[in-house]
């Protein structure tokens, strides 16, 4: 489906697009709108929405964070515009590095979580009291976000999904759509990433599990469920 209409617009315009999908097909984008005659300037955002409390609350508060990829003198145009909606909007460089910016954060974070969950689930195992544990762990070089703003673990934390049976959030498919993009930008780029790849297939088999429409948090269930079998 062509994102640009059939006869030449009077005025200059931006489309604007926040999907994510492959890298490629951003800069694709661009050359047509570009080519079209239209006067078209596209820019491409990626709308990080921290995940907290929740992405709709995020937005409603003016509170989103806009990774931008496209012409700088474009962004500059539309920043006005982007501030209405996010409290951070940051230049990322050409189209598509706003979805670069975002599938290595969100690579990261898979990665990070599962780190954490296996680490609360071994430290209860070994008798440690989970919220106990969770303590020590912020207050040492092991903390980090999944650990200290949004912990996998039941009864740890209130607000988050592990406190509402993983529902809300940021779903296990989406998280699994993202590491495959990362793999194939990682494929396209001969880039290492093998806790990436281990990454992208526990989420795919939770997927497969039935954690699918749950928050991607849940990989602490599907580990503790995982051992009992």
């Amino acid at each position: 489906m062509s994102l640009i209409p059939p006869k030449p617009c009077r005025f200059p315009h931006f489309t604007h697009s926040c999907s994510s999908t492959l890298l490629s097909i951003w800069g694709e984008t661009h050359i047509q709108a570009w080519g079209s005659g239209a006067r078209i300037s596209y820019i491409h955002l990626h709308i990080h929405l921290l995940f907290l409390p929740s992405g709709v609350g995020a937005a409603r508060a003016g509170n989103l964070t806009f990774m931008v990829g496209g012409v700088e003198q474009e962004f500059d145009a539309a920043k006005e515009l982007l501030t209405c909606m996010g409290s951070n909007v940051i230049y990322c460089g050409e189209v598509g590095t706003g979805q670069a910016a975002k599938i290595c954060n969100n690579m990261l974070l898979a990665i990070s979580m599962i780190g954490t969950a296996e680490t609360m689930n071994l430290g209860i195992r070994l008798g440690l009291d989970p919220k106990l544990l969770a303590k020590i762990l912020n207050m040492s070089s092991g903390r980090c976000w999944s650990s200290d703003t949004y912990n996998p673990v039941p009864g740890v934390m209130e607000g988050v999904p592990s406190a509402n049976n993983y529902q809300g959030g940021f779903g296990t498919t989406l998280m699994a759509k993202d590491l495959g993009l990362a793999q194939i930008s990682a494929t396209n780029t001969k880039t290492p990433v093998p806790l990436g790849s281990l990454a992208h297939q526990v989420y795919r088999i939770m997927c497969a599990k039935g954690y699918a429409q749950k928050d991607f948090s849940s990989v602490f269930q599907f580990l503790r469920e995982e051992e009992n079998l």
